[in-house]
């Protein structure tokens, strides 16, 4: 797991808060499998609360098999 690679082309989970006011970055990225947000986003990828880390490590873990 790294971050602050959002340019390079492996797969990502978008954290993202409404507050910060910036676009989401997951529609013109398709390595991003998955968003992490205070809000909801108008897609079909899988969508976790910010702060619900059991679930977004629950996820992480089933995506790389581990």
């Amino acid at each position: 797991m790294i971050e602050g690679f959002k340019h390079e082309p492996v797969p990502k989970l978008e954290v993202h808060r409404g507050v910060v006011d910036e676009p989401w970055l997951f529609p013109q990225d398709p390595h991003i499998v998955a968003v992490a947000s205070d809000g909801r986003a108008d897609t079909k990828l899988p969508q976790f609360s910010i702060d619900d880390v059991a679930a977004i490590a629950g996820f992480i873990t089933q995506h790389i098999a581990l």
